[in-house]
């Protein structure tokens, strides 16, 4: 700790002392801010030190003040304004959800579907891209009247077994109208969010909604016709 006093004032205070620059001071510690130059020394010592240069008050500071000899004052910094926040265009938000629709659609069909076979009981397969070539393989077995077809659900603790040609049949025409139905529906519902001139009727489609019947395809109106029979 030092002893600080003002020039020409007999008053002494307990304060911290630190230099921040070549122009300015700073004193810590409990005593009245004034613009007089001070002196400062050890305790029970008459150093006097002296700072009567440092007359101009810098700026005040947490427990203290800060004194400057060459008449600065302390500027904050100025902050730069916020940016504003960006808002995406009508097309941005269309196109974002295209492709929101897009990897759903995708999550779908990979996901895959439950069939029921020939005797009455439901497997579920998956429809991954390998998958789908690989039943498209399958499909020349089926036509050439292959009786036992090698093939595995989604279930991978299961073996690989064999299937009847009936079965794979039914395997293979469910599986690809599937997957067509998904990507024909995606097709036209990418037109249908196309179509749309409010950001808030964009971000309210989902995957699955019904497609108005001026944006659907021949093919789609023919599958709902099905599915609505079915």
């Amino acid at each position: 700790m030092l002893e600080f006093k003002y020039k020409n004032d007999k008053t002494k205070y307990k304060v911290e002392f630190s230099r921040i620059s070549a122009h300015v001071v700073q004193i810590l510690g409990e005593f009245p801010i004034d613009g007089k130059g001070f002196v400062l020394s050890r305790e029970e010592k008459e150093d006097g030190w002296d700072y009567s240069g440092y007359t101009t008050v810098y700026r005040k500071v947490e427990g203290g003040v800060q004194f400057s000899d060459d008449g600065s004052v302390y500027v904050a910094p100025v902050q730069p304004p916020e940016p504003e926040p960006y808002v995406p265009t009508l097309e941005e938000v269309q196109e974002e959800k295209i492709n929101e629709m897009n990897a759903a659609q995708q999550a779908i069909i990979q996901q895959g579907i439950d069939i029921t076979l020939t005797d009455g009981t439901t497997e579920h397969f998956t429809l991954t891209d390998q998958d789908q070539t690989s039943l498209m393989g399958l499909q020349t077995k089926v036509v050439q009247g292959a009786e036992q077809i090698p093939w595995h659900t989604s279930d991978q603790s299961e073996h690989c077994k064999y299937y009847t040609n009936a079965d794979m049949a039914l395997i293979v025409e469910q599986a690809m109208q599937f997957v067509t139905f998904h990507v024909t529906y995606f097709r036209d519902l990418r037109i249908y969010i196309r179509s749309l001139s409010d950001k808030e009727e964009v971000e309210a489609v989902s995957y699955g909604i019904i497609i108005p019947e001026e944006y659907r395809s021949d093919p789609l109106k023919d599958m709902y016709m099905v599915m609505q029979e079915g």
